[in-house]
């Protein structure tokens, strides 16, 4: 969840480390044993308005046979800029719990961002005007303090695996900063929005279906992976707000040789809310990739800044090619590292009465970058990203785990 895009410096490479537990040894063949992993990222960085960033992201996990790509890791990442800027969050996704077909993911999270975008609304956003007297036009700033639980019940394993998929997000959002409250004076933000500023509690029920054949989840060679959601933000359960939400994300992951080191992998998503929706949630896309911040940042519309264009319909196509250059072991650890090519494109609409008024006219970004994948269980994602709407200015992420 980085939200910062400069250069970005990593800290004497990467470390690992893993602990085999003592497994009672008995006659026979050869006994497969558990094995924990644990790993972890130094990251410097500095981007104009949110100052120098220092932080890290690590992983620490347990593999088991039989069960990929871990029976349970924990990650987490601390953040934070000289210009205020905080992102932090603490996840843990644990599979078949207590021996049964479930699997559930925790997480809990701060975000703190005096220096988020807000161009507009819909495809009519436009942050191309200089606006020299008003240094934070195009800027709004809020505090979310977020938990979140999301379960899955397997219905039938790989190949063809299915399940049912059951989440509940809270966030509270507090439109201000730690000092002071709301949006800035004389902004966009607050022209378009006045006091209706999106401080409140949201709360998120969302249920729908999965079907997952990725060879690989973490970085996939060959599969598909699509989930179709309903999701509703009600009072009835301590809501702010009153809206409804579906989501449907289709994932390809095509080898284009046998030795599946080349591969083609895409991803579409169609997103739509009706309702009374804050700004922060509707810049964010339903289903279990928690993707927020879009079209624009580093997740959907690299190249482009954050939120570039928000709206509550929402229709993305990304398109990557990777290429798995090398692969080594260093003592028990294995890591492969792969090149990436990637396209991001993106339409949206602020809302259903506005289709008739907003022109067709899809965004893009497109870039490249490096995946170190390790020890099977954890992706390490760097990408460049730039993009014509942006004057083709580089953009750079640091991220835990593909995009998808």
């Amino acid at each position: 969840m980085f939200k910062f895009f400069s250069l970005l410096l990593l800290a004497n490479s990467l470390w690992a480390s893993e602990i085999e537990p003592p497994v009672e040894q008995k006659p026979g063949p050869e006994l497969k044993q558990s094995k924990y992993g644990f790993g972890a990222i130094p990251a410097v960085g500095y981007a104009s308005g949110f100052g120098v960033g220092f932080g890290a992201v690590g992983s620490f996990y347990k593999k088991e046979p039989g069960i990929k790509p871990y029976r349970f890791e924990l990650d987490g990442q601390v953040y934070f800029t000289t210009g205020g800027f905080q992102s932090h969050r603490l996840r843990f996704d644990y599979i078949d719990v207590a021996g049964l077909p479930l699997r559930l993911r925790p997480m809990i999270g701060l975000l703190a961002n005096h220096n988020e975008n807000y161009c507009g609304q819909g495809m009519r956003a436009d942050c191309t005007f200089e606006m020299p007297n008003l240094p934070n036009f195009y800027l709004y700033r809020y505090i979310e303090v977020f938990g979140a639980i999301d379960a899955r019940w397997r219905l039938r394993p790989l190949p063809h695996k299915l399940e049912i998929i059951w989440s509940w997000r809270g966030s509270n959002y507090r439109i201000g900063d730690f000092a002071e409250a709301g949006p800035y004076a004389n902004s966009l933000y607050q022209r378009d929005f006045g006091t209706d500023n999106g401080d409140g509690f949201a709360s998120i029920l969302e249920a729908g279906l999965m079907l997952d054949n990725r060879d690989n989840e973490p970085a996939p060679k060959k599969g598909y992976w699509i989930e179709a959601t309903l999701r509703e933000s009600s009072p009835f359960w301590g809501s702010s707000w009153s809206y409804l939400g579906a989501n449907l994300s289709l994932r390809g992951y095509l080898p284009l040789e046998p030795s599946k080191r080349l591969v083609l992998a895409g991803q579409m998503i169609f997103d739509g809310l009706y309702g009374k929706v804050p700004l922060q949630e509707i810049v964010r896309v339903g289903g279990t990739g928690r993707y927020f911040n879009t079209f624009g940042g580093q997740e959907l519309g690299r190249g482009l800044r954050e939120q570039y264009f928000p709206g509550r319909l929402k229709a993305y196509k990304q398109v990557e090619l990777r290429y798995q250059f090398v692969g080594f072991d260093v003592w028990d650890w294995h890591f492969d590292v792969a090149a990436v090519t990637f396209a991001d494109l993106g339409l949206v609409a602020w809302d259903w009465n506005t289709l008739n008024q907003e022109s067709f006219k899809p965004a893009i970004g497109f870039g490249g970058g490096l995946r170190f994948l390790w020890d099977e269980a954890v992706v390490i994602r760097f990408d460049v990203g730039t993009s014509p709407i942006e004057s083709y200015v580089p953009r750079f992420y640091f991220v835990i785990g593909n995009v998808f």
